[in-house]
């Protein structure tokens, strides 16, 4: 019993010894394997570094650690750099490892999930009977889980879909030869489709497929001290409101499908009256240090860039401005021009006022909701959403409660009684879906995005209209068989 005992000892020494010479806490870098991909880059708008980027900051924050990105070209060289050790972790993003790799590799748990959709360009027909999944063929890029949903549906109505596999085809070259009409039908990731759709206005969903693709990490399973740490880190994260909190802020705003109707009035009124105001909304943003497009984004939403505009409730002008923020402001809200420096200073107070604590971006949103609603139904947004168990400091927890100060249940107990909550909820996902939309034209560099570097002054603007003025970064499908056959 004692030699047991001493044997299992020197096992448990030895292993601890390992743990400190290989494990994670003796590790200085964990090194990431994943190939491009909007999640991880904060494309196509860069509102921020990127989802993933924010998550490996947190789990190495925990950790002490540093991380390192490696860059292969596919997923399959993703699955090779984790199988011979070059990588710790493989950000799957929709992507599952081989079946060869087997039990060495720990799957974390699925934080998002989504539907493979078949998209076609408006110029033709969508799926219009189920025989045509098996008649046309699809194009579809080298992710097995999108090839397997297709087989599956293929299962599902006794047929074999005609799947034309793009090996290295992301979606965006896969998106540019559906917008180029050279193909009719593509099969994607409906996560990443939705934040491209609002760039190619002719390409729409024509049919969702039942099968799940899941969002998650993996690591190898044989590094035991780096498996404990990821799975103690995603259980924390399951039971945390920061995951949810961190979506909502790169994601939460996007619709189901994007209103193509709304993006070519939002392009066409941007264009045709941003000449008009361009050098006031420039010299407004510098001087209140708001992005000059987020204050193009608020002007379309406030007026639609129509300077008599008046609401049944009486704001009026282009910033629709009331009254008594007119005479605090000391502008003429009947001058646009007065109308677009005085609402841009009311926006930056408004931002200045609110809780030091709050990052940046939860400020500005804060600060739209008063602006909309004014600043005491802002607060009783805030404490109702810590009466209920939440912190009060995120926008995700003031969507769920600003609505609720539109019934007597909730609003009887506040300082400034009823609101229209659901309309400062709608007015900044509008704000921030337009924000999106053309900081992605422009970063894309998109011809329709020549109009925007009006908004920018001085050394900026100077920079923003060299950039604008680039020949667009077109990366059009790779040209030869695949594309062809696809036709």
């Amino acid at each position: 019993m004692l030699l047991a005992m001493a044997l299992l000892l020197l096992v448990e020494m030895a292993y601890a010894m390992h743990w400190r010479e290989s494990g994670y806490r003796a590790r200085a870098v964990l090194r990431v394997a994943v190939p491009g991909h909007e999640w991880m880059q904060g494309a196509p708008a860069h509102l921020g570094r990127g989802f993933e980027q924010e998550l490996l900051d947190a789990y190495c924050r925990e950790n002490g650690l540093a991380w390192k990105r490696l860059t292969p070209r596919t997923w399959g060289e993703a699955w090779g750099m984790l199988e011979s050790g070059q990588a710790d972790v493989v950000i799957g993003l929709g992507s599952t490892p081989p079946a060869n790799l087997g039990g060495c590799v720990v799957p974390g748990p699925a934080y998002a999930s989504f539907n493979p959709v078949i998209i076609h360009n408006d110029r033709r027909f969508g799926v219009r009977t189920d025989c045509e999944l098996c008649e046309q063929p699809i194009l579809v890029n080298a992710n097995a889980g999108l090839r397997a949903a297709l087989k599956d549906q293929g299962r599902e109505l006794d047929c074999s879909p005609s799947a034309v596999v793009g090996n290295g085809l992301d979606i965006v070259p896969l998106l540019n030869i559906l917008d180029d009409n050279q193909a009719r039908f593509a099969l994607v990731d409906e996560g990443r489709f939705r934040l491209w759709q609002p760039f190619y206005h002719r390409i729409r969903t024509s049919r969702t497929l039942p099968a799940s693709i899941h969002y998650r990490w993996y690591w190898r399973a044989e590094d035991r001290p780096l498996a404990e740490s990821l799975t103690a880190f995603w259980a924390r994260m399951d039971k945390s409101p920061a995951l949810a909190d961190l979506y909502d802020r790169y994601f939460g705003f996007l619709p189901e499908e994007a209103d193509t109707f709304e993006l070519a009035h939002l392009l066409r009124t941007v264009g045709t009256r941003l000449p008009h105001y361009g050098a006031t909304i420039a010299r407004a943003a510098q001087s209140s240090g708001i992005d000059p497009l987020l204050l193009v984004a608020v002007l379309y939403q406030e007026s639609r860039f129509d300077p008599g505009a008046v609401s049944k409730t009486g704001v009026r002008g282009l910033m629709q401005i009331t009254a008594d923020t007119a005479r605090l402001l000391g502008v003429d809200r009947n001058d646009p021009h007065q109308s677009i420096l005085g609402g841009a200073r009311y926006l930056r107070m408004l931002h200045d006022a609110q809780d030091p604590a709050l990052d940046d971006d939860t400020r500005w949103l804060f600060a739209l909701a008063a602006y909309n609603q004014g600043p005491g139904h802002l607060n009783d947004a805030v404490a109702l959403a810590r009466r209920l168990g939440g912190s009060g400091m995120s926008w995700r927890e003031l969507k769920d409660v600003f609505p609720k100060l539109a019934w007597e249940r909730w609003y009887k107990d506040t300082r400034h009684g009823y609101t229209r909550g659901f309309e400062a909820v709608a007015y900044v996902e509008n704000i921030r879906y337009y924000h999106y939309v053309l900081r992605g034209l422009r970063e894309l560099r998109r011809p329709e995005a020549q109009m925007l570097a009006t908004a920018y002054v001085g050394p900026e603007g100077e920079a923003a209209r060299a950039r604008l003025a680039a020949a667009p970064p077109a990366a059009p499908g790779p040209a030869g068989a695949d594309v062809a056959d696809a036709q």
